[in-house]
């Protein structure tokens, strides 16, 4: 992980992390690791790479990755030969333990990203959420704790991702004047409600 960190604009959270996986080169064969409780656009980001999502056991309390289930590898069918990414949920706001999920990621030789989309201004052991892995995305769609009424960024901390995001960061088509006005009108909307 690099010190420095660099972000890079999106239409929308989910192409962030669909651009994340792709900078990591994440595709056809491999596995993604993420907890059982999560938004639906995170398994889809991860299988339109041809990649499997892999869901692992969360803890009932935070609704965060278990990680004593994780060390132990309990509830798991993972393929650790086929495993190439761990994905961390920040659930409600409330950080992972980045410690422990850190060095299981550590030992499996798995790149860390975190869905820090409902999270933002948490930390963890005062770093905030975003700066602890790899890489990590965030939305701001109506329904993040701040909102620009779609967008969202790709974070990325680790100099060969960041390298990665530049190049195919002109792949991906910015919103044409329909969404744009579409936006603007609902953001009016919004303000004056």
């Amino acid at each position: 992980m690099s010190s420095s960190t660099q972000r890079f604009p999106f239409f929308k959270g989910r192409v962030a992390l669909h651009a994340i996986l792709r900078a990591a080169g994440i595709g056809d064969g491999d596995q993604v690791l993420m907890p059982g409780y999560t938004c639906v656009v995170v398994p889809n980001a991860v299988n339109y790479t041809g990649a499997e999502p892999i869901y692992l056991d969360i803890d009932l309390e935070t609704g965060n990755l278990d990680c004593d289930l994780l060390e132990a590898g309990l509830g798991t069918s993972w393929d650790s030969e086929k495993a190439r990414a761990i994905i961390v949920q920040h659930t409600y706001g409330i950080p992972c333990n980045m410690d422990r999920i850190g060095e299981f990621a550590s030992k499996h030789g798995l790149l860390v990203i975190e869905d820090s989309c409902h999270a933002l201004g948490s930390t963890w052991r005062g770093r905030p959420v975003g700066t602890l892995g790899d890489a990590a995305f965030f939305s701001s769609q109506w329904s993040k704790p701040v909102t620009t009424g779609l967008g969202g960024w790709a974070q990325a901390n680790n100099p060969e991702l960041q390298k990665k995001l530049e190049e195919i960061l002109p792949q991906y088509t910015q919103p044409g004047a329909a969404e744009a006005w579409q936006l603007e009108l609902q953001f009016r909307v919004f303000s004056m409600l």
